[in-house]
């Protein structure tokens, strides 16, 4: 439950800065995305340096592979998706983790699902589409699209992160850090501007989204999720992150006077519980989505 409200409250903070209404300090500006993932990055190094070292040289090509998924290319589409994109519904379609490495380990590990793990895939594929869609205009609401290529290059990364063996938790964070910082510092200076007047206007709020992201979701809830798998079964852990659009939703309309769409309302009636079935039946099952490693 930790875990999850540190994801939750990831997607609520991150929209306050990144889309530009700041009340708590006058005069702030919106933050961009790719400046705002470098410094948490270089706070997560600060603070995770003593583990900068390699375990399993052998997995070291593959352990590369998985950070790039989970780190630079994961965190690039989830705060472009989150300079427009609300706390609530990003975190609902957030949950398409799940169905996309269930896909992703039937093409690529062979393991076999049944129908009523594929019904549940259908089912959050409809609700997703109903959630992203703009009634008034027939578009799709791009920033909601943005997060779900986010969550697919989780699921890339959660599928390759099988074959990395026994890695501690810590060196998969200290190396998504580690990967994240160049890439996004690299892109914040080629396709964005005003990083100076940025820090200049802007320099608390992306201190305090950037730390808050560092400990709580790096460190902290990213971090401990690598070992819970570890010591408990899977199907107990991970139907639990099913809290986290619950507690976005919460924390959006609370901090950010969020409007919770009738849309947001049907499709997360189709996407939790449909998640929810999908790892409900894989207790049942002998192989277990990929994801669930991490």
């Amino acid at each position: 439950m930790i875990c999850c409200l540190g994801w939750a409250g990831n997607f609520v903070i991150s929209a306050w800065v990144l889309g530009g209404n700041n009340t708590l300090f006058p005069g702030a500006i919106a933050i961009p995305p790719f400046m705002l993932a470098a410094t948490r990055a270089a706070i997560v190094l600060l603070f995770m340096f003593p583990f900068f070292r390699i375990k399993r040289p052998e997995a070291w090509m593959r352990l590369l592979m998985v950070c790039a998924c989970v780190g630079p290319i994961h965190l690039g589409f989830l705060y472009t998706g989150l300079m427009t994109a609300s706390a609530s519904g990003s975190s609902i379609v957030s949950q398409m983790m799940i169905p996309f490495a269930t896909i992703l380990s039937v093409i690529f590990l062979r393991e076999s699902i049944g129908w009523i793990r594929l019904a549940g895939i259908t089912g959050a594929f409809i609700g997703t589409i109903i959630m992203i869609y703009e009634p008034g205009g027939f578009a799709l609401d791009v920033g909601l699209l943005y997060v779900i290529a986010a969550y697919f290059s989780l699921a890339v990364g959660s599928v390759l992160m099988k074959g990395v063996g026994d890695v501690d938790w810590r060196q998969y964070v200290v190396w998504m850090a580690a990967m994240v910082l160049p890439v996004m510092g690299m892109a914040s200076l080629l396709f964005e501007s005003a990083q100076t007047e940025v820090w200049t206007l802007s320099r608390w709020p992306l201190l305090i989204a950037a730390t808050y992201a560092a400990i709580c979701v790096s460190i902290i809830a990213h971090g401990q999720y690598f070992n819970m798998i570890k010591r408990y079964d899977v199907s107990l852990v991970v139907p639990l992150t099913l809290m986290v659009p619950v507690f976005a939703s919460v924390l959006g309309v609370v901090f950010l006077k969020e409007t919770i769409f009738l849309r947001y309302y049907v499709g997360a009636a189709l996407i939790l519980p449909c998640v929810y079935l999908i790892v409900k039946r894989g207790r049942g099952d002998k192989s277990v989505a990929p994801v669930q490693e991490g």
